[in-house]
């Protein structure tokens, strides 16, 4: 019972810190999962990472049903997803009302500012941190490189699901 509780209170806090959602919330699960609580190693957690943005959802929530379910199977699994979605709804429920009565106060508009100023500083970590683990050479690089190249052509929107295949198919060529 006592790790069921450790799992609600890591996603919790991975919940309440992942502001701005997605990528956001890499660090703080390697946080709470790698550095804190020893639950899974670096390079189980890039897996992990991996297998959340292929599957439907937020990475934060298929993490936490994944990683709640090895710690402590399907009670663990209901426990971390619930963990890590409760201080959002918590937060939206609260905000939502202050942001409608507050939405032209200037200083408002300061601290939002300033916090996605911070959620940016998460990404580009997740990005620092999920490519270490990735990027081992100079082929990995290129693929890396060249994946975000097509991402970022102006006026082609090329589907990110079209330039992962892509860069899989290099992968299976070039490694």
């Amino acid at each position: 019972m006592h790790t069921l509780w450790l799992l609600f209170v890591s996603f919790a806090l991975v919940g309440l810190g992942a502001y701005g959602g997605g990528l956001v919330a890499v660090p703080l699960i390697q946080h709470e999962l790698v550095d804190h609580r020893a639950w899974l190693s670096v390079m189980e957690m890039s897996r992990i990472i991996a297998i959340a943005q292929m599957t439907p959802g937020p990475i934060s929530v298929n993490a936490a049903t994944f990683v709640g379910y090895r710690v402590w199977g399907v009670a663990g699994a209901i426990v971390a997803t619930t963990a890590v979605v409760l201080p959002s709804l918590i937060i939206l429920a609260v905000v939502s009302r202050v942001l409608d009565m507050t939405q032209t106060n200037p200083h408002v508009w300061r601290i939002r500012q300033g916090l996605q100023a911070g959620v940016l500083s998460l990404l580009l970590f997740s990005m620092w941190s999920y490519g270490r683990g990735v990027i081992s050479d100079w082929p990995g690089l290129a693929v890396a490189a060249g994946a975000f190249a097509l991402l970022m052509i102006p006026k082609r929107k090329i589907h990110p699901v079209l330039v992962i295949a892509v860069a899989g198919l290099v992968g299976l060529i070039i490694f």
